[in-house]
């Protein structure tokens, strides 16, 4: 794994969460496997961001260790964030709004944002929940948009652009 960047391991990341969510939720585990479409479509778009825009993982100015998460500079200078940094994928359909101004980012929100939307009310913190939240009908949107992103991610690599 030594001198992959890190949106390969992003890429292999996403695929290993799909593919076990598959496994889960073909066993009847959906709160395990919902959880694990949110982390395959959030790797999945976190990839696309660092191969297709300005998003970088080197230090946030005023640091020396590489970031933990992907950041870029606000593009919009009237903003009180100077900084987007891209989290969870519930906080990706906002964030990803905010590159909306330029080409790469234009053309990422468009392809992902509806696909994206079906994660809002996904969160982390589930992980430490009951599991009753994970119904079948919400299981299968989420199966079927992270699906859509790790395809869109993978045109997209053999493309060497964003449609």
């Amino acid at each position: 794994m030594l001198g992959l960047k890190q949106e390969d391991h992003f890429a292999s990341a996403a695929g290993r969460h799909f593919r076990d969510a598959d496994y889960l939720r073909d066993d009847g585990r959906l709160p395990a496997a919902d959880h694990l479409y949110g982390f395959a479509a959030e790797c999945a778009t976190k990839s696309l961001l660092l191969r297709f825009t300005e998003v970088t993982m080197d230090p946030k100015p005023g640091e020396d260790a590489p970031s933990s998460k992907p950041w870029v500079e606000n593009p919009d200078p009237d903003h009180h964030r100077p900084l987007i940094e891209f989290g969870h994928v519930n906080e990706l359909v906002k964030e990803v709004a905010l590159l909306a101004h330029g080409r790469a980012g234009a053309s990422l929100h468009a392809a992902l944002e509806g696909d994206l939307r079906v994660f809002r009310r996904w969160h982390v913190k589930f992980r430490y929940y009951d599991g009753g939240y994970a119904q079948a009908d919400v299981v299968t949107r989420r199966r079927t948009a992270a699906q859509n992103i790790l395809s869109l991610h993978e045109q997209a690599q053999l493309n060497r652009k964003l449609p």
